[in-house]
């Protein structure tokens, strides 16, 4: 079963996410993102957040369908991100997959979170990605498979030092190779072929595809 959720980052094509919304997809609206899900042209299943970054009242008003989105309103004096409320409540109903669109954009310090939500997403055994028009970002912990789906794959140790075991599929194949996080060593490698697969130890590591 598959989340979404959708924050309140940039969003530059509506049309590239409402393509990949199905009708068994359960899509939670994150404060202020109700705009964005106004321009995909959804209603989500559940509406959260302290709304601090919209004016709930005259979205209503203005949209009515929106006056049957369950919603939830969240304290402003919270420890979490919306965002990271909205994981809490998908993991909560056991969806074992987690899209995230929307959490990347101007703000570096959401920005970074939201990556770091991956890793609390990975130790409770969902499966989750972040992804927008040109990255899909994700953290694995042993093995990794992926066929090619943009430019570039980008391997980023999220803990200090991650041991690649080895690769298969990569332009730049690594093996018995310690990636470590103050270095760029694993930035812009490529899929050669459909397919590419990596084996790691000792950590955790992001799984970064992109296009320029």
């Amino acid at each position: 079963m598959k989340a979404i959720i959708i924050s309140n980052g940039v969003f530059d094509n509506y049309s590239f996410f409402k393509s990949k919304v199905t009708d068994n997809d359960y899509i939670i609206c994150a404060d202020g993102a109700i705009k964005h899900c106004i321009g995909m042209g959804i209603v989500p299943n559940l509406w959260i957040g302290d709304f601090d970054s919209c004016n709930y009242e005259k979205y209503c008003n203005d949209y009515p369908v929106l006056k049957d989105v369950e919603t939830l309103t969240l304290k402003r004096d919270k420890d979490e991100t919306d965002t990271h409320v909205a994981c809490i409540i998908a993991s909560q109903k056991n969806y074992d997959e987690i899209v995230i669109w929307g959490a990347l954009g101007k703000r570096a310090d959401h920005m970074l979170s939201n990556i770091h939500l991956l890793e609390w997403l990975n130790k409770r055994n969902i499966s989750a990605v972040i992804e927008d028009e040109h990255n899909k970002i994700s953290v694995f912990d042993s093995v990794y498979t992926t066929k090619k789906t943009h430019k570039y794959l980008s391997l980023i140790p999220l803990d200090k030092r991650v041991t690649v075991d080895k690769t298969e599929g990569l332009l730049f194949p690594l093996q018995s190779y310690e990636l470590s996080r103050d270095i760029s060593m694993g930035v812009s490698n490529e899929i050669v072929g459909g397919y590419a697969s990596v084996h790691i130890h000792g950590g955790l590591m992001l799984a970064i595809h992109s296009d320029d």
